[in-house]
């Protein structure tokens, strides 16, 4: 053992240790210590990511000032920490591991790039491009005159003004397309433009640092880097015309997941090592081949997103986590320490946001794009990332950068993508045209006017709803009802989840073609049954985050001019009567789409009677129920419930709940803004359609009608209701949100504290597994009830 009196070194001897029982130090082998970096390097840019998301940052930008804090910037100003952790004879293990991680990484890169939509943007998009990688790149080449002189003195001046201009003007494609989406923006008519062109600058950007990579290369002789080019175009035309149609038969024998054996991921885990392998074999870096691999590969099918499915989270859960603490322990910003380097950080955030945003602006305003929208086009562009620091720190392993130019670099990095999304959400607020919309709820409404919005996150609840819309669907006999499937997907890190966005943009209202056709099991089911029942199917697919994903539904909503929309609960009730919580983040989805919907809502609570049989397949009779206790919301229940009395095989009982005058300790609760007086007269005129099938005073003519009306007494509503879904006589409920009043008993029922579905229908939701029926709750568009999350402000005690 080697010993230091300043710096203490241990040798990493074996992969593992005897244990410290048997007197080895665990930190001194290198599968221990690994543990050990790579505990402490998660914890750190995690915890990082956690306290940047309410700044609505990309996370690359906190894990990278989370491996920056590792470093001798933060915490590696402690030598003892540096020493124990990250000692130096163990970070060459580091970097391999690291490195690659970013190999996959760049092949799912490659993946995300379509070639075909680059060919297809047209000239705009590739004359953005160019222009956003010129001026910035002449920029550099200035930039690394000044810097060759002063700061990296020791760097040959080609591969410096390369490595130098690269980052200037290069655009991180995948955190463009986050930011995008997170934006809303993807929809847009300026994403059509800026995507391509970002990609068309991506790949611009790898192929000047393949030659920045030959032109860097140790030979003194001046041929060398020719060579090494010549054999890399070699390369990228070997895996254009041979390794790209063998890719192609084998991604277009998948069509399904069932197809994607073991023997195709392994095929493709073996050329992406082996793409990596030949590059560095030819003197170019191996993280170009595996990205030029992930290009070659078809992603208009399921292969690719399948591919990505199985090694993403893997890759950038654990594995790029190493390469931001690689990256982050050679930079040490304390370097920046003098006017010279301030002034030097200055000038490359200038050149960078000037050059790349004026050269793209002149160019779009050329192409008549408006000033707002050109500039927020500019913003884009300049966008950094994850790329930007790869091609760093593979010039400083090379010698280029010095510690110091190499802290400027990497500060600058973080400083433009800091300031990316707060400047495009203030330039750009896209121009909505306002739609004409007056069909907005049920009530009055005629039945040649019906439009559905149905907007699901999962299969389980797909039967049940396609069962209201089969029933619906005899209500419009001129004219078809118009059916609306919206797939709910939540945007995450990930870049699966990017991928499902990009598609999902292309596909916006279209047929599924063969890609989308086995990705999307959700929109194949409504796209069968629009063939089957000869329905109008729209398909819709709409990524985003959970907390802003109801603006993406009441966007729709809007657009299609929807008289209802439908989204299952969050719920689902097995066979031995528990209940199972499938996502509490999608059942706030719900309650928010709920309070300023365009349109009424109705939330259905599947428990399995309704959807168990299909009626476009049986002729099994359906019991259907209305609990009606006043409101508006109820009145659109009774409204949607005589659309689905028009099935032949659906009978509807109007079940009409009038409160004792006696109520001892029951409490009462307005939940009306509208006095008694004139929500009585509403409810009178909207029963007056159904009072001649009163049960009791037409006893013969109470069978074989579709339509019956009785009265109950109660003091207890939740009681009474609970009493009749218990009964097991109805397959579906449907109940009004809000009520115009309703007794219950505070001793014995618990006030909602806040209106997630409504006093009755919390009730019926939460109820125990012995109610098999379905629960459909419905608020009418601008009731009372859409606008108030709480009703303990209306209670009166009598």
């Amino acid at each position: 053992m080697v010993h230091n009196s300043t710096v203490p070194c241990f040798p990493v001897r074996e992969a593992v240790s005897n244990g410290i029982l048997q007197g080895d130090n665990p930190i001194k082998f290198a599968l221990p210590l690994l543990i050990i970096q790579t505990a402490v390097v998660l914890l750190v840019t995690r915890t990082m990511a956690w306290l940047f998301k309410p700044f609505r940052q990309p996370r690359v930008l906190a894990e990278i000032i989370g491996g920056v804090l590792l470093g001798p910037t933060g915490l590696g100003r402690s030598r003892a920490y540096l020493n124990a952790i990250f000692p130096k004879i163990s970070l060459t293990l580091l970097d391999t591991i690291a490195t690659l991680g970013l190999l996959f990484f760049l092949f799912m890169v490659g993946l995300e790039l379509d070639l075909k939509e680059i060919r297809k943007s047209g000239k705009m998009a590739f004359f953005i491009a160019i222009a956003g990688i010129g001026l910035p790149f002449l920029g550099g080449v200035g930039i690394a005159s000044l810097i060759h002189e002063t700061m990296s003195v020791g760097a040959k001046f080609g591969p410096l003004v390369v490595f130098m201009g690269v980052p200037l003007s290069i655009t991180a494609f995948p955190v463009l397309v986050r930011i995008m989406a997170e934006l809303k923006l993807l929809s847009t008519d300026l994403a059509k433009i800026v995507i391509p062109a970002a990609a068309i600058n991506d790949v611009c950007a790898w192929i000047l640092l393949a030659i920045g990579v030959a032109i860097s290369g140790p030979s003194g002789r001046p041929a060398t880097p020719v060579y090494v080019l010549l054999w890399g175009a070699g390369f990228v035309l070997f895996m254009i015309f041979v390794v790209k149609r063998i890719m192609e038969k084998l991604a277009y024998r998948v069509t399904g997941r069932e197809d994607l054996s073991e023997i195709y991921v392994c095929v493709t885990m073996m050329g992406v090592l082996l793409s990596a392998f030949t590059t560095d074999l030819i003197g170019i870096h191996p993280l170009f081949g595996a990205f030029v691999f992930g290009l070659i590969i078809p992603n208009d099918g399921p292969f690719a997103q399948m591919l990505i499915e199985k090694i993403e989270d893997f890759v950038t859960v654990l594995m790029l986590p190493l390469f931001f603490a690689s990256s982050g322990l050679k930079t040490n910003l304390g370097s920046i320490n003098s006017g010279r380097t301030v002034g030097y950080l200055v000038l490359l955030v200038f050149t960078a946001a000037v050059g790349k945003i004026s050269g793209t602006v002149l160019v779009a305003l050329s192409m008549k794009l408006q000033l707002q929208e050109a500039f927020a086009f500019g913003f884009l562009m300049n966008t950094k990332g994850l790329v930007e620091l790869i091609v760093l720190n593979i010039g400083k392993d090379l010698g280029i950068f010095d510690d110091q130019t190499f802290a400027v670099l990497v500060l600058m990095c973080l400083l433009l993508m800091f300031f990316t999304t707060p400047a495009v959400k203030a330039l750009y607020k896209p121009a909505r045209d306002p739609v004409p919309y007056t069909h907005r709820k049920l009530e009055g409404v005629k039945k040649d006017q019906l439009r559905i919005l149905i907007c699901v996150h999962g299969t389980r609840s797909i039967p049940a709803i396609l069962n209201l819309v089969e029933a619906c669907k005899v209500a419009s006999k001129r004219k078809p009802l118009k059916l609306f499937a919206m797939h709910m997907v939540e945007l995450t890190e990930r870049t699966s989840s990017i991928m499902t966005l990009s598609r999902a943009t292309k596909q916006d209202g279209k047929k599924l073609s063969s890609s989308m056709n086995n990705i999307d099991n959700i929109l194949v089911a409504f796209e069968a049954y629009g063939r089957i029942a000869k329905v109008p199917v729209r398909l819709l697919s709409v990524v985003s985050e959970l907390d802003n994903i109801h603006y993406d539904v009441w966007k729709a909503a809007a657009e299609k001019r929807a008289t209802i929309i439908l989204v299952p609960y969050s719920f689902y009730q097995k066979d031995d009567g528990s209940i199972e919580n499938l996502n509490p983040e999608f059942r706030a989805v719900g309650q928010r789409v709920m309070q300023n919907a365009p349109c009424s809502v109705g939330v259905l609570v599947d428990r399995g009677l309704w959807g168990e049989d299909q009626l476009i397949e049986t002729t099994i009779p359906h019991k259907v129920a209305v609990l009606f206790f006043g409101g508006a919301d109820d009145r659109e229940a009774l409204a949607f419930g005589l659309k689905l009395a028009e099935h032949p095989n659906v009978t509807l009982w109007v079940l009409r709940f009038v409160l004792q005058q006696e109520l001892g300790s029951c409490h009462v609760l307005n939940l009306d803004e509208l006095p008694n007086e004139e929500e009585e007269r509403l409810d009178d005129d909207t029963l007056a359609s159904v009072k001649p099938f009163r049960v009791d005073e037409n006893p013969e003519r109470s069978t074989g009608q579709s339509i019956y009306y009785e009265e109950h007494m109660y003091r207890s509503s939740v009681e009474s209701v609970l009493a009749i879904a218990r009964s097991g006589d109805f397959s579906l409920l449907l109940v009004g949100k809000g009520h115009t009043k309703i007794g219950f008993r505070p001793t014995l029922e618990r006030q909602p504290e806040s209106s997630d579905l409504g006093l009755v229908g919390d009730a019926l939701a939460s109820a125990c597994g012995d109610i098999k029926a379905s629960v459909l709750v419905i608020q009418q568009h601008n009731s009372p009830s859409s606008h108030k999350n709480s009703v303990s402000d209306h209670q009166q005690s009598i």
